[in-house]
């Protein structure tokens, strides 16, 4: 259908067009009664293109009483003296109305077949989002929100006697999904315990059905994002169990051996050997301790149960504790912070788990001679600290997937962990409220970069 604005002007086409049609014709030479018809029907069919059926008819009635009053003997009567003369009014009549409801019929059918166009590209946008992106459900919810310039959608979900929120786009969201619908909101049920809330202007005629095509797919994408979920969970548990095989096996074999010998009757050791052999239980046992607390704060981390307190702290208090944490091998870094670097809101312990991973990492790949460098500074109401290294570095390729659990580019010891420590320090670190990026290091390296908020003062 056509609008009411083009409705409207060819109502105003056909009241203002026709007389001056009329007044064209009769101020000029004098044309035959054959070609004022003509121009006449298509003045009527110019109506019909612009407003449709409705402003036509009174078009061709109006033009055919001008006709008849003005240019059809005897003139200024409605009287027509001959049969050729009423024959050629009526065909008139019956032409232009006929022209005009064709006329107005493909003009119909050119708006259906835009809006099925239109409705089948959206559709078609909605079916691949599901199979793109990292996020379907999110695609969809935010192009069902820009096709409609809507407030907000959100997809409830039945919880018990209530609903509960399972995803959501804009603001505000709105608080029904009973299916009932309050105020501006528009609910479209998904399946039997999912709907989608619509809040803003009312739906477009004949939208529904696609906002019912968004709804279904959402479900789909719903189930699709928690399967997910669960294999992502599979797959960090299958990872688990390779590590602990291959990774807490080793320090506990070495905690092992060096006890067994000790207590073995059949070898008197000296007391330099006892030594040895305590100090590598020792090392052992803190390996096999700093494994099993990554794996700790890891599964806490994920399961929204990290405990945190963040308070304002000095870096000039948290690194050095950290090094003395990494051991001996910590003293030959190089640490090179302001005495008036500003604090930084963070909590103390998580803040200090970071350190001793990044550092750590650090210290691995180091090169003799060339000792890591920890650097400090205020930008934008940060404070960035850096963590240098001139190491192998990391290929750009490669630096999302250090931050995976279970990860260790380049590296395929028994020694050095289960992968976890850059994983967890960016976890930690975004609880925090800050950021964990790797840089390149000029020269050659990794340089990471650990960005906290500044401490109120």
């Amino acid at each position: 259908m056509r609008s009411r604005r083009r409705q409207l002007g060819g109502f105003v086409a056909a009241v203002a067009g026709l007389p001056l049609l009329t007044l064209a014709l009769h101020a000029g030479s004098g044309l035959p009664l054959t070609d004022d018809i003509l121009l006449f029907l298509a003045a009527v069919v110019g109506v019909a293109l612009l407003g449709g059926l409705w402003p036509a008819l009174p078009a061709a009635v109006g033009g055919f009483l001008l006709l008849n009053y003005f240019f059809t003997p005897p003139l200024h009567t409605l009287t027509i003296a001959t049969a050729a003369n009423l024959v050629a009014l009526a065909v008139f009549v019956v032409v232009a109305l006929a022209v005009s409801w064709v006329v107005d019929l493909a003009g119909r059918r050119t708006a259906q077949a835009a809006r099925a166009g239109a409705d089948a590209q959206t559709l078609a946008t909605v079916a691949g989002s599901v199979l793109r992106g990292a996020d379907p459900l999110d695609a969809l919810l935010h192009q069902l929100r820009d096709t409609f310039a809507l407030a907000s959608v959100t997809l409830r979900e039945r919880s018990g006697s209530g609903w509960r929120t399972a995803a959501a786009v804009g603001s505000p969201s709105p608080a029904s999904g009973d299916g009932e619908g309050e105020g501006e909101d528009t609910t479209v049920k998904a399946d039997e315990d999912l709907v989608l809330v619509l809040h803003g202007p009312p739906l477009p005629p004949g939208a529904r059905r696609i906002v019912e095509a968004f709804a279904a797919q959402s479900a789909v994408a719903l189930r699709q994002q928690r399967l997910a979920a669960a294999a992502e969970g599979d797959r960090v548990r299958t990872a688990l169990l390779a590590a602990v095989s291959h990774d807490l096996r080793t320090p506990l074999a070495s905690a092992k051996a060096a006890v067994a010998g000790l207590r073995s009757d059949e070898v008197a050791f000296g007391e330099q050997d006892r030594a040895e052999l305590l100090a590598t239980a020792d090392e052992s046992l803190d390996r096999l301790t700093a494994l099993v607390a990554n794996l700790l704060d890891m599964s806490r981390l994920q399961a929204g149960a990290l405990g945190m307190t963040p308070v304002s702290v000095g870096l000039e208090e948290v690194v050095p504790r950290a090094l003395d944490e990494l051991g001996p091998a910590a003293r030959r870094v190089e640490v090179r912070i302001p005495d008036d670097l500003a604090a930084v809101r963070a909590d103390p312990g998580l803040l200090d788990r970071v350190l001793v991973n990044v550092v750590g990492n650090a210290l691995r790949y180091a090169p003799a001679g060339r000792p890591p460098v920890i650097t400090a500074a205020d930008v934008a109401g940060q404070v960035r600290l850096s963590v240098i290294d001139c190491g192998p570095g990391i290929p750009a390729s490669g630096r999302d997937r250090v931050f995976q659990p279970f990860q260790r580019l380049g590296d395929r010891d028994n020694h050095t962990g289960v992968g976890l420590g850059l994983a967890l320090s960016r976890g930690l670190t975004e609880a925090m409220g800050g950021t964990l990026t790797p840089e390149d290091t000029p020269g050659g390296g990794l340089t990471m970069v650990i960005a906290l908020p500044k401490a109120d003062r």
